[in-house]
């Protein structure tokens, strides 16, 4: 009898569940694609009149806007190229990628060489380009993929640029409109997380699977180098160089879960991992940094005559936020990268610890 009541109460109370999430009137904000997003926009206008009819308002506005606009004072990185950066005013709504010389800055009115002015672009293409960034290929830092969102939204569309010459390059890596997460490998190789059809998105809606994608290629002739869970938040590719250019590894890291990361990596026919739990308080950069430090004692240790007594245990070794385990017998990717040409990203029976 008591099973019985246990059964009847647990059906009642999901009938009730289902009942809730079907009234649930805020239920198709969990769509990933929602069919009435334009519901939001007329909430916002609703909103916008309400703040708009405040006559304290426009006051307000226009001091936040001058603040915003005027006072500013431009963050310019130093750079072997000279100061660059991205910047947006009244002017430049959109923005300008641009740089100037140490000495021009100096000056009361720095004299500024426009790389590219995203307004001017917008206008010629008659779209809604949003500048997303660009990622320079080391070294030379002169070939660089630049991000563009058709509006503001993730997805963007990628497309190869010319530093130097300030235009697209013709012919070169071209990604259309997607989620997605690119790294160079070389002048002729990326490495691209983006949804490559059915079944390559993750629950949230964003990429899982990580191909290496050779210049010229289409995207359909991308290889396959590593594949996470469609129950992750997302993967991304992975590539750590030193301050000259140099690749030290590549890899892909998986965004498990909010709290939980893991850096999967191919280094000399073998995969590694090294996962960050919550208690990890480390930056993208910072474990970058810190795996990268790892990799290079690594392979110091490597290059001498190792004695039996030195010999890294089987067992799995961890730190206080970070667990290593390795993987032998990962076949290298085409590119001369060691990799995996489709590793899942599973961690079952991994043997070898990273020294």
């Amino acid at each position: 009898m008591i099973s019985i009541a246990c059964f009847i109460s647990t059906a009642l109370s999901q009938e009730r569940t289902d009942a809730a999430l079907i009234d649930d009137p805020f239920r198709w904000l969990e769509e990933r694609r929602a069919s009435r997003s334009g519901l939001g926009s007329r909430r916002n206008e609703k909103t916008h009149g309400v703040l708009q009819s405040d006559p304290r308002y426009r006051h307000f506005y226009e001091q936040a806007l001058a603040i915003l606009q005027k006072d500013r004072i431009a963050d310019i990185p130093l750079e072997g190229r000279g100061l660059e950066h991205f910047w947006q005013d009244e002017n430049q709504v959109r923005g300008v990628w641009r740089r100037t010389t140490r000495e021009s800055d100096r000056s009361q009115v720095p004299n500024w060489e426009a790389i590219l002015d995203v307004d001017a672009l917008a206008a010629a293409e008659n779209r809604n380009w949003v500048f997303r960034g660009a990622s320079c290929l080391p070294p030379e830092e002169r070939l660089c993929l630049i991000s563009l969102s058709d509006g503001v939204k993730d997805a963007v569309s990628i497309r190869e640029f010319d530093r130097t010459a300030k235009t697209f390059v013709a012919d070169g890596f071209y990604l259309p409109e997607d989620k997605q997460d690119v790294s160079w490998g070389d002048g002729d190789t990326l490495l691209v997380a983006r949804g490559w059809g059915e079944g390559t998105l993750t629950q949230a809606g964003y990429p899982f699977v990580v191909k290496e994608l050779k210049r010229a290629q289409s995207l359909s002739e991308a290889r396959e180098i590593f594949r996470g869970e469609p129950t992750d938040s997302e993967t991304q590719p992975l590539v750590l160089r030193d301050s000259e250019g140099h690749i030290h590894a590549t890899g892909a890291v998986r965004a498990i879960g909010s709290f939980e990361t893991e850096y999967v990596v191919f280094r000399e026919a073998a995969l590694f991992r090294v996962k960050f739990d919550q208690q990890a308080d480390r930056s993208r950069q910072n474990r970058d940094h810190w795996l990268s430090q790892r990799l290079h004692v690594a392979s110091l240790n490597s290059s001498k005559p190792r004695r039996k007594a030195d010999e890294p245990p089987a067992a799995r070794r961890s730190s206080s936020d970070a667990q290593v385990t390795g993987l032998n017998k990962a076949p290298p990717l085409s590119s001369g990268f060691a990799g995996s040409p489709n590793t899942t990203g599973r961690a079952d029976n991994l043997p070898n610890a990273l020294p």
